[in-house]
């Protein structure tokens, strides 16, 4: 244990994130100078990349979009985060955009509205990355520090730097993923070449708001959903209608089913925050006490626990615009306040 008065004083780079409030960093760092940004539309609300989609080539040629699939989300995953047991390989689950039951133009909308909570996942990562790399290299520069002091082994500053490799490592691939996720949106919006910077979160639906029950979305999806009703009239036997029955009912199942679910995670989710809140305070004291307590590991953990509720409430924003699509309602208003 080294004492106060040889105590290292507080390095450069822990300063900067005690009395700067965090800001995300601009992936045009990394960006051609020439790269355009989308006319009108910096920062970017989730309304307007909505109304980007009906444009979509993907609209325009049908056949040609099964020719080119669309891929995964790098980060929201709610299927997998509802249902922590869930098996691998159920990747169509994840994407809010592959259901059957929904129109070429909802579909599309879906998928706007997740490549756009990518982004902001991404960029929240990022932050979480970027605060722990600064808490693992001020770790190794003490180390090293006091290594030439006698007071750490060569084996333990090599094992903090190892740790610090690893992390810059996640870091640099957190900040490639910023501009991934935005290549993926931009593309989702019909203009590949145009990356969107900043982006506007949507605002949470409120906490109490009902969940319906199956009965009232299977009955909204037969009345109003177009594409429901364009399989319904479609001449087929009863086995096919009884088909489609059934994989209406799942859908609205399973949907409902990550809703309740999700609702409980963002009581846990929000338990932990708190918890990392009353911890990031207790280390700030600490410090100004000159005791010993890791700060920058406290601001860390309070990143990752904020970027944990946003996944949470963004996965319920995304599950109830999925409901809203299938039962024929605007996904619009469902993001609004």
């Amino acid at each position: 244990m080294i004492s106060l008065l040889t105590r290292q004083p507080m390095p450069l780079l822990v300063l900067i994130l005690l009395t700067w409030p965090l800001a995300l960093p601009s992936v045009y760092a990394a960006q051609d100078q020439d790269t355009p940004v989308l006319s009108g539309s910096d920062p970017l609300s989730l309304e307007q990349a909505l109304s980007f989609a009906d444009q979509h080539p993907r609209l325009k040629n049908p056949a040609a979009s099964t020719r080119f699939p669309r891929r995964p989300a790098l980060f929201v995953g709610c299927h997998d985060l509802a249902f922590a047991g869930a098996r691998a390989g159920e990747e169509r689950r994840n994407q809010a955009w592959s259901s059957p039951l929904l129109s070429a133009e909802d579909a599309q909308r879906l998928e706007v509205m997740q490549r756009f909570f990518d982004v902001l996942l991404a960029d929240l990562s990022f932050a979480h990355d970027n605060e722990a790399m600064a808490v693992a290299f001020v770790q190794l520069d003490r180390a090293r520090a006091r290594a030439e002091l006698g007071q750490f082994s060569p084996l333990q500053v090599a094992k903090l730097d190892a740790d610090y490799q690893a992390i810059r490592r996640q870091r640099a691939a957190s900040e490639s993923t910023q501009r991934l996720t935005r290549a993926l949106l931009a593309q989702a919006l019909g203009h590949p070449q145009t990356l969107p910077e900043h982006l506007t979160p949507p605002k949470p639906p409120p906490a109490d708001q009902a969940i319906p029950t199956l009965a009232e979305v299977i009955a909204a999806a037969q009345q109003h959903n177009p594409q429901v009703r364009a399989l319904s009239n479609e001449p087929q036997d009863a086995a096919a209608t009884a088909l489609l029955a059934m994989d209406l009912e799942q859908a609205a199942l399973e949907l409902i089913t990550r809703l309740q679910l999700l609702g409980l995670i963002a009581e846990q989710v929000d338990t932990e925050a708190r918890w990392r809140d009353l911890k990031l305070d207790e280390s700030r004291t600490l410090y100004e006490l000159e005791a010993q307590a890791d700060l920058g590991f406290s601001m860390s953990q309070q990143t990752r626990a904020r970027r944990d509720q946003e996944q949470v409430a963004l996965c319920q924003a995304l599950t109830r615009a999925e409901l809203a699509a299938l039962q024929g309602q605007s996904l619009i208003t469902s993001t609004s306040d």
